[in-house]
């Protein structure tokens, strides 16, 4: 009606928050570039999580964090964060209250993520943040995604038999059923071992084929059993060459699970109840018992452990069982990837210990090394100044062309020890007895070793400082036909270990 006030509108208008304008850089800092560092933190920490931990030093975090929950953490700090920022800037600037409805929400799903993470890691996890760097607390954001999916199979470098041995193939093979006692490791780095090459080249008979070697494997525990209590997801362990045995008969209850008439080998073993072909270190993945992983030290270099899981371990074992330490005169017969080893872990343990060889060649290396003294075979009268006086030999030869037995037998004490752990191709040694009866020496061999002592063995090698002398090569076709040539020619000083497993496989 006419000359009639109008009647105010009954249309609701959006609650305001009083505030202040947002500063520009703060405005395209979380419009344009939190949102593109979200996404390529995504694509790492999903597709290339190695590179992602190592990218953002996550691994100051505890160790026992796996790789999903770690970058999880992270990511949750930096999401608290954010949304603190957001708090006090956003939201008391905007002039609409579902801002704040938005926010909340986020915060729930953030709190639900925190949740998660103690689920996963316990309370303890946040009893040690003062540990964790400032790169570790600024991650971008990635939470919910970050755990990779358990690979269905696994990748290698095969070799399809022994007439083409040094022809690597990169193929997708089956791992045996993952068991409630299994862990999948992805492997970072392997030892390359003389053994390698035997099998693969047809040495030691017939195998089964295609095959991918290596027995010397340190990688990443990312997948668990759930029966499997001496591993932890996420922690750098490693495996040697053998995977399995039966754990029940007298020699598996007498730490002698090596020589388990059931062990089964880390590659080239038949499953009994599958028929799967078990495949080595050459490949991204393995899949192994517990009982046959093993936690590395963190003061351990990577490449330095690898090859004390079969060399390493094959000269400990004979050594601590024999009594090698102080007051011990111990000899060493070849220095390869196993005598090396042998030497280094006996002046270890205290013990006198002799280098003998063929030539002078590798005089200058054995002192180097830490020997106490060299023999060379090749001069006359080699071994007539040290005619009983050694405890204990562990020969480690690679062949056994114009051995001289008795020459090397009559350097024994009484009733003292030969132990053999090499394994040359051919017939072997032969002796007759009349070359025991001038000092009752015994003559034996020795195989691995036990879990118990492979966790001894990395243990003195943190507490004496030992550090073999490794040559690393990155894993692929060519670099390990190359690579094989070479150690069948005794080309390397002391042990090959392959690296640049990321860059072969990818996540």
């Amino acid at each position: 009606m006419a000359g009639q006030t109008p009647v105010a509108s009954k249309a609701k208008t959006p609650k305001r928050a009083v505030g202040f304008s947002v500063p520009l850089l703060y405005r395209v800092f979380f419009l344009l570039i939190e949102p593109i560092s979200a996404l390529v933190g995504a694509y790492f920490a999903y597709f290339r999580q190695s590179d992602y931990l190592q990218l953002s030093h996550a691994a100051s975090a505890p160790s026992t964090v796996p790789f999903g929950t770690s970058i999880a953490l992270s990511q949750l700090a930096n999401m608290y964060l954010f949304f603190a920022i957001n708090e006090a800037l956003v939201l008391r600037s905007t002039p609409d209250i579902r801002v704040w409805k938005t926010v909340l929400f986020c915060l729930l799903v953030g709190d639900l993520g925190h949740l998660y993470t103690v689920r996963e890691l316990g309370l303890p996890i946040y009893w040690s943040v003062w540990d964790w760097n400032a790169i570790d607390w600024g991650n971008i954001p990635f939470v919910y995604v970050s755990k990779m999916p358990y690979p269905d199979k696994f990748t290698g470098f095969q070799v399809n038999g022994p007439e083409t041995w040094t022809e690597f193939h990169k193929n997708e093979f089956q791992p045996k059923p993952f068991g409630d006692y299994d862990v999948d490791i992805k492997i970072d780095a392997c030892g390359v071992c003389g053994s390698d090459v035997h099998t693969i080249s047809g040495g030691w008979g017939e195998q089964h084929f295609p095959l991918a070697v290596g027995h010397e494997i340190v990688g990443t525990a990312i997948r668990v059993g759930p029966k499997v209590t001496l591993i932890k997801e996420g922690e750098r362990v490693g495996v040697g060459a053998q995977s399995w045995s039966c754990l029940d008969c007298r020699q598996c209850k007498n730490d002698n699970e090596t020589y388990c008439r059931q062990q089964l080998d880390t590659y080239g073993a038949k499953w009994p109840d599958t028929g799967i072909i078990s495949q080595g270190g050459y490949s991204s993945h393995v899949r192994t018992h517990e009982h046959w992983v093993f936690p590395i030290p963190d003061a351990l270099p990577t490449t330095h452990a690898a090859p004390m899981l079969c060399a390493g371990l094959t000269a400990y074992s004979p050594l601590v069982r024999n009594g090698a330490g102080p007051g011990k005169k111990v000899g060493i017969v070849g220095l390869g990837g196993i005598g090396h080893f042998g030497l280094l872990f006996a002046k270890a343990l205290g013990a006198e210990v002799w280098v003998v060889s063929r030539t002078h060649a590798k005089e200058a290396d054995a002192l180097a090394l830490g020997a106490d003294g060299f023999l060379a075979t090749a001069d006359k009268g080699w071994n007539e100044p040290h005619v009983m006086t050694f405890d204990l030999i562990i020969n480690t030869a690679s062949s056994f062309e114009g051995f001289d037995i008795d020459a090397y037998l009559s350097l024994l004490d009484v009733h003292a020890k030969w132990v053999s752990v090499g394994l040359p191709e051919g017939d072997g040694i032969k002796v007759r007895n009349q070359t025991f009866l001038g000092n009752g020496c015994f003559f034996g061999s020795s195989h691995l070793g036990s879990r118990r002592e492979v966790l001894e063995m990395l243990q003195l090698a943190v507490d004496k400082g030992i550090k073999p002398w490794v040559e690393e090569v990155k894993i692929g076709e060519e670099a390990l036909a190359k690579t094989l040539l070479r150690l069948e020619g005794n080309d390397v000083k002391y042990r090959f270990c392959l690296t640049g497993y990321q860059d072969a496989f990818g996540a």
